[in-house]
């Protein structure tokens, strides 16, 4: 994802070939502290780069084979990006994940026309690396949840912030 000249080589790969789906999953916690005063510009420009501006770029450079229709472009967000929800904590993190949501709906408006769905996801708090083992949510159901809001918002041509159980999220 960090690797700017492979993300925007990777489109060119692509030929005439066209996708269903493009689901751009990317995100990294952040430095250790998790503090925005404790930050280097270094630590804040790598986890935004990551976790809000490679993931559109790649999504942007692919669109154009993105099948119109039933086509989807999905990033997996969190509510941790919500500003209406915003509970605190992680403040970097939140931070990332709200750029990611203000960056995706930037370029839903570049894509109207497209007849296009755009996709930010929230898979749930689950159990990852990244979460750890109290996490309630199972890597299997957030992953099939997903799938089947995917499926469900194929042809939707809108942009959602949704959940990996369907349910709509404020931004």
């Amino acid at each position: 994802m960090d690797d700017t000249a492979a993300v925007d080589g990777f489109a060119a790969t692509m030929g005439g070939k066209m996708l269903d789906v493009v689901l751009v999953n990317a995100g990294v916690a952040g430095p250790e502290h998790r503090s925005a005063s404790a930050a280097t510009a270094a630590e804040i420009g790598a986890l935004m780069f990551t976790n809000a501006i490679a993931p559109v770029r790649l999504a942007r450079s692919l669109a154009g084979h993105v099948r119109p229709g039933n086509g989807v472009i999905a990033f997996t967000s969190s509510v941790m990006g919500s500003v209406a929800l915003n509970t605190g904590g992680h403040e970097l993190y939140r931070a990332s994940k709200a750029a990611l949501n203000s960056l995706s709906r930037g370029l839903w408006g570049e894509l109207q026309g497209r007849d296009l769905t755009l996709l930010s996801l929230h898979p749930g708090w689950v159990r990852t690396d990244m979460a750890g083992p109290s996490a309630p949510v199972s890597v299997e159901d957030s992953a099939a949840g997903l799938v089947k809001v995917i499926e469900d918002q194929a042809g939707a041509h809108k942009h959602l912030f949704i959940d990996y159980q369907g349910n709509e999220m404020a931004w």
